[in-house]
C-alpha cells in the first residue's frame, strides 16, 4: 500500500512537471512571436530609439502574460457550460503561475528598459536641474505604472497559494480569495490596457506624431467581452439549475438573463466606444500633408 502510494504520489509529480514544461514552453514561444509581429513597424529610430528592441519586448511580456490570464478565467466557465472541459480544470494552476511568471518578466523589462532603475522615472518624473526640482513629463506613464504596480502583488499572491498546501491551509476561503483577487486583477488589467493601446499612442498634441499601429487592441477586447460572456452565461446556467428541473416562469429566466446582460453590458460598453473611437481618429499622415 506504501508503495503504491509513493508511485502515484511520484506520477502525479512527473504529471505535474510535465504541464509546467509545456506552460513554460508556450509562454515563451508567445513572448518570441508576439516580439517577432512588433519587431518590423518601420519605427523611425531617430523618433523612437528604443522601440525597435525595448517597446516590443515589454508589449510581449504583456500580451503573453494576458493570454494566460484569459485561459485561466475562461475554463471555470466553460466547464460549467460543457461538462467535458471539466477534465482540464486543473490546468488553472499551471496558467495562473506562469502568468505571474510573465508578468514580473514584464514588470522587469519596464524597470531595466524604460526606467533604467530610477524610481522618479518610473513614474514619468524627471530631475530638471535648471528648476532644481523634479517635473511631471509623462502623466500616462506614472498612470500605467502605478495601476502595475497595484495589481502585481495581487499576481504574486495568487500564484503563491496555488498549491494544494494552501487550498488546505486556507479552506474555503481559498476560494473566495482567488475569485476576489483574480476578477480584480482582470479588470484592472483589462482597463490598463485599453488605456496603453488606445488612449495613449494616438496622433495627439503637443507633439503630432503618429504611432505605429497595435494590432492587438481589438484582440484584447475581444478576448475580455469573450471571458465576461463565459462568465455570465455559466451564472445564469447555475442559478436556473439550482432552482430545480422543472419548468421556470417567463420572469424567473428573464431576471436571470437580465442580471447575465448587465454582468457583460460594461465590458461591451467600453470596447464599443473605443470601437467607435478608433474609427474616426486620423490614422494616415498622407492626409494631413495633402497627398
Amino acid at each position: 500500500m506504501e508503495f503504491a502510494s509513493k508511485a502515484k504520489f511520484a506520477n502525479k509529480g512527473t504529471r505535474i512537471l510535465l504541464r509546467h514544461l509545456f506552460v513554460a514552453g508556450l509562454s515563451a514561444l508567445m513572448v518570441y512571436l508576439f516580439y517577432l509581429s512588433y519587431g518590423a513597424w518601420g519605427v523611425e529610430p531617430a523618433l523612437w530609439p528604443a522601440w525597435d528592441q525595448d517597446h516590443p519586448l515589454w508589449r510581449a511580456f504583456a500580451h503573453a502574460a494576458f493570454v494566460l490570464l484569459f485561459l485561466s478565467l475562461t475554463l471555470g466557465p466553460a466547464a460549467r457550460l460543457w461538462r467535458p472541459v471539466a477534465r482540464h480544470l486543473s490546468w488553472r494552476r499551471e496558467f495562473g503561475i506562469w502568468f505571474m511568471v510573465l508578468s514580473l518578466g514584464h514588470a522587469y523589462v519596464i524597470w531595466d528598459r524604460w526606467a533604467r532603475w530610477d524610481v522618479p522615472a518610473l513614474f514619468g518624473v524627471g530631475y530638471v536641474a535648471e528648476f532644481g526640482s523634479y517635473i511631471l513629463f509623462r502623466p500616462e506613464v506614472g498612470i500605467m505604472n502605478l495601476m502595475g504596480l497595484m495589481v502585481l502583488p495581487m499576481i504574486v499572491l495568487l500564484a503563491l497559494t496555488s498549491s494544494d498546501r494552501a487550498v488546505n491551509l486556507l479552506g474555503p476561503s481559498w476560494k473566495w480569495l482567488h475569485s476576489s483577487l483574480l476578477h480584480a486583477v482582470f479588470y484592472i488589467l483589462m482597463l490598463r490596457g485599453i488605456l496603453y493601446l488606445f488612449f495613449f499612442f494616438q496622433f495627439s498634441p503637443p507633439n503630432w506624431q503618429f504611432y505605429p499601429p497595435i494590432w492587438f487592441l481589438y484582440v484584447f477586447l475581444g478576448m475580455g467581452i469573450l471571458v465576461v460572456s463565459l462568465q455570465a452565461a455559466a451564472f445564469a446556467k447555475t442559478v436556473l439549475q439550482g432552482r430545480g428541473r422543472g419548468p421556470h416562469s417567463a420572469f424567473q429566466v428573464a431576471a436571470v438573463v437580465g442580471v447575465a446582460v448587465l454582468f457583460v453590458l460594461p465590458m461591451v460598453v467600453t470596447a464599443g466606444a473605443v470601437a467607435y473611437l478608433d474609427s474616426r481618429l486620423i490614422s494616415d499622415p498622407s492626409l494631413l500633408l495633402g497627398r
